[in-house]
């Protein structure tokens, strides 16, 4: 949709209303030469070095910044006193001070160009519109000989955003207009917010978050004057304002508006007393203490808070400047990348040799730093540690010492004791035991005990004995008469 000077609206030049990346586009392709492409290199080797100095700079600064802060919360913490916000004590004018307490606005917060009144802290009114948004993506490909080619392709995108996007930017802009925002996102705080006594100003209340708000639904009675501003196109969905013909299918310049509040209630603070008012408290490094969240905490949970904050604030920045660290060195050793680009699969092994190289020299210069920046804002706690490393591996290398002499000792005893017989063993080294008979002397003859005779049973038949030597074996069927020994020996 697109708006004129007379606040109507009339239908815009689209007709894609998915709201996914459209199939149009457009594309450029460009050749780099390749001492076109060594020059670039050349000066980001300049860039590179800023950006690792300027890491080096900002490492310094982070850690400061941490230690600074740790510093701040731990004297806030012992200075710190808790007080009922019921009354002002003027004693305790310019202490620090923890007071837990109903936040109020005094009187309702009021957005006037559409009459939406609400009795809240602070009313926030966002206002999004569908638009169209351009993205790039440019893909290089190395020549044989160092040259490149890149392609550049434009696509364009259905997108809700809340700021302008311009159109008139764009590499193709015909069919991709974008209409003029009517109406902007505000937010308004209550001018007279107290803290049970004591006053809130706007800073007290922008301790308080956009995560601390909650969504205000729109009733039906609040939508009159949208429809004066934008017609009958103007209609609720889910409690927020659409100006459009369907929510489910969005077109460009279709607006949404929703509207979000920081409710009265109970909230904890820890800041400076100055009369009735609240302000921060500044330590004795020059680091600020002033502390916020909704709802009943303890002045111990505000600083355990803070410190958590503090800690994930700083690996977040130790990581991006790890990144961009690494980028500088990378920039540094790309004129040898492009040197073996001649070469197309040679450029593609000597980009990865490059971004080991990096990675190792950023390591390398990356944790030296944080440790000299750590001696730099904390001398006593770095030569401590640093004493406390030393003591630790001169101990791990004493107990190594140690054991291989006890190890060396043990071995000859070991070995002693393997050339030595058993304890209680009754034999010689050598040789079987003495026995008790004279030498060539016969040995005894073997007694064996008497056979006994059992008692014939009946019916039991005693077997043939055989004969005697020399003695005539009886008959049997088996043997052969003599006469017919004889006769066959006739034969």
């Amino acid at each position: 949709m697109s708006m004129d000077s007379d606040n109507n609206w009339s239908s815009a030049t689209s007709s894609d209303s998915s709201g996914s990346t459209t199939p149009d586009g457009d594309s450029t392709t460009e050749h780099v030469g390749f001492f076109q492409r060594l020059m670039q290199s050349l000066v980001g080797i300049l860039v590179g070095i800023a950006l690792v100095g300027a890491t080096i700079w900002g490492l310094f600064w982070n850690e400061g910044r941490a230690i600074g802060t740790t510093r701040a919360l731990n004297e806030g913490a012992a200075a710190a006193i808790s007080v009922p916000a019921a009354r002002v004590d003027p004693a305790n004018e310019g202490r620090l001070i923890h007071l837990t307490g109903d936040l109020r606005a005094g009187a309702p917060l009021a957005d006037e160009e559409f009459r939406i009144r609400t009795q809240a802290v602070r009313l926030e009114r966002r206002v999004e519109m569908y638009q169209w948004k351009e993205e790039q993506k440019t893909e290089s490909r190395s020549n044989t000989g160092g040259s490149q080619t890149r392609t550049t392709t434009y696509t364009y995108e259905q997108v809700w955003s809340d700021r302008s996007i311009d159109s008139s930017r764009f590499r193709q802009r015909d069919g991709h207009s974008n209409p003029r925002m009517p109406i902007a996102s505000r937010t308004q705080v209550a001018p007279n917010a107290t803290l049970g006594q004591f006053r809130a100003d706007e800073r007290v209340i922008g301790l308080f978050g956009r995560s601390a708000e909650r969504s205000f639904a729109l009733s039906a009675e609040a939508l009159q004057p949208f429809t004066a501003r934008f017609g009958d196109r103007a209609r609720l969905s889910d409690g927020s304002v659409y100006v459009g013909d369907d929510p489910q299918n969005p077109r460009i310049g279709d607006i949404r508006i929703r509207y979000s509040i920081l409710a009265e209630g109970p909230v904890s603070v820890v800041a400076r007393q100055i009369g009735s008012g609240l302000t921060a408290y500044v330590a004795q490094n020059g680091r600020e203490v002033f502390l916020g969240e909704t709802g009943t905490k303890s002045a111990a949970e505000l600083f355990t808070h803070a410190h958590e904050a503090n800690g994930i604030l700083t690996w977040i920045l130790r990581a991006v400047a790890l990144l961009v660290m690494w980028i500088g060195w990378f920039l540094v050793f790309r004129p040898f990348v492009i040197l073996a680009d001649i070469i197309p699969i040679l450029g593609s092994a000597m980009a990865a040799g490059a971004g080991l190289v990096a990675l190792a020299l950023t390591l390398v210069v990356y944790l030296p730093v944080i440790a000299l920046a750590w001696f730099w804002h904390r001398p006593v706690m770095s030569i401590a540690l640093i004493a406390a490393g030393l003591a630790g591996a001169y101990g791990l290398r004493w107990l190594g010492q140690q054991r291989r002499a006890a190890k060396a000792a043990a071995a000859p005893v070991q070995q002693g004791l393997l050339a030595q017989p058993y304890p209680g063993q009754g034999y010689p080294a050598q040789g079987y035991p003495a026995q008790g008979y004279p030498a060539n002397a016969p040995m005894p003859a073997a007694t064996y005990p008497a056979r006994q005779a059992y008692p014939p049973q009946p019916g039991y038949q005693q077997p043939q004995a055989y004969p005697a030597p020399g003695q005539a074996a009886p008959a049997s069927f088996l043997n052969v008469p003599p006469e017919l020994g004889s006769r066959g020996g006739q034969r």
